[in-house]
């Protein structure tokens, strides 16, 4: 009896201390980012030579949510109650190929706004994406900012993520002006907000021909709350955005803003009864006033990761697309159906024409 109840001491005291160390570890350790940070830019010695103006009214663009390289087809991801923790390291190589592929093949695209990108997170196998999508883009500008910076995230506790370094990337054929990190209002429920993202925007301003300015900005916004979070990253944007084109500027804002848009019913790719309310919501149709929402309806973004990936059985929606501000007149949206074999995302083109 004694031997059990000393047993148990042990396990107790050993499981207070580890928590109670992971809780200051992350104190210490918090990524805590100021509200503007300017970005630096990577370039190519082609565009450093020689650096591409914006003298067309004519441009691509590119959204894609990587999922790290670890939510392919073959995921059933934990977090939204499956079992898998971090993916085999053959199905991340899989994965990063299938994504450079894709990438490559688009390599004429003007704007490319990628979110999940890791540089050498335990989960992602420590291979620096950021530096693998520049290699196959060595003509574009690269701008990276990190909104997950965790030095060592201890959960599950029988497996843990360990070291997470991740965020938003933008590659440009073009040159910006200016590169900043904004911040977004994040969680702030203890101790979780210590381990979580520190979401935000990666803005660039690229200068045209009759002197405004081409806003490009990319984003991830929350998805995991009730909403109320959302809300305040998504009034933060607004000021933003309506700042930029009260001065004439043209704005494309672009990302997973894991929420469907106002139009798009919810419903189209339901196989059964859906009842997570993060699939089941539609964004704000009077968000800003005479703005546009662009993406394709005929074609999935997202995947339910409850289980791997069954064309007839996963619920799929709408969460990845464009808002675009008055000035812009958009000629296509258009998704790439992938069979979610890289990400549990799939990208979504689009190509505009500024109003002049």
């Amino acid at each position: 009896m004694k031997q059990a109840l000393l047993f148990v001491g042990i396990l107790l005291i050993s499981t207070i201390l580890y928590v109670g160390g992971m809780i200051l570890l992350g104190i210490i350790t918090k990524f805590k980012p100021l509200p503007i940070e300017l970005v630096g830019t990577h370039q190519p010695k082609s565009l450093v030579e020689n650096p591409k103006q914006l003298t067309d009214s004519s441009f691509t663009f590119l959204i894609w949510n990587l999922g790290y390289g670890g939510l392919g087809k073959e995921v059933d991801f934990f977090y939204d109650g499956g079992k898998m923790v971090t993916s085999p390291k053959e199905h991340v190589l899989k994965n990063n190929e299938g994504m450079k592929n894709f990438l490559a093949a688009h390599k004429d695209i003007d704007f490319i706004m990628l979110q999940e990108v890791d540089r050498k997170s335990k989960r992602s196998w420590k291979i620096d994406q950021a530096e693998q999508f520049e290699k196959v883009l060595p003509d574009h500008n690269s701008a990276f900012t990190a909104n997950y910076d965790v030095k060592y995230l201890p959960f599950p506790f029988t497996n843990p993520i360990g070291k997470v370094y991740g965020g938003l990337q933008t590659l440009s054929k073009y040159t910006p002006v200016e590169s900043k990190r904004i911040a977004l209002p994040g969680i702030t429920d203890f101790p979780r907000n210590l381990f979580y993202l520190e979401r935000c925007l990666l803005m660039q301003r690229y200068k045209l021909a009759n002197n405004k300015d081409l806003i490009v900005i990319n984003t991830h916004f929350e998805a995991y709350d009730d909403g109320s979070v959302k809300k305040e990253q998504m009034a933060l944007t607004k000021k933003i955005l309506e700042e930029e084109y009260a001065k004439g500027n043209y704005v494309v804002l672009g990302g997973d803003w894991n929420i469907a848009p106002p139009s798009f019913n919810v419903h189209t790719w339901e196989k059964e009864p859906e009842d997570d309310q993060l699939y089941l919501k539609n964004n704000d149709p009077n968000y800003v006033t005479s703005w546009n929402y662009n993406y394709d309806s005929t074609v999935a973004t997202n995947r339910k990761n409850k289980f791997i990936f069954d064309s007839k059985k996963t619920f799929t929606t709408v969460i990845d697309y464009y808002f675009t501000s008055p000035n812009i007149m958009v000629e296509e949206a258009k998704g790439f159906d992938l069979g979610f074999d890289f990400s549990d995302h799939q990208p979504v083109t689009m190509k505009i024409n500024l109003v002049q």
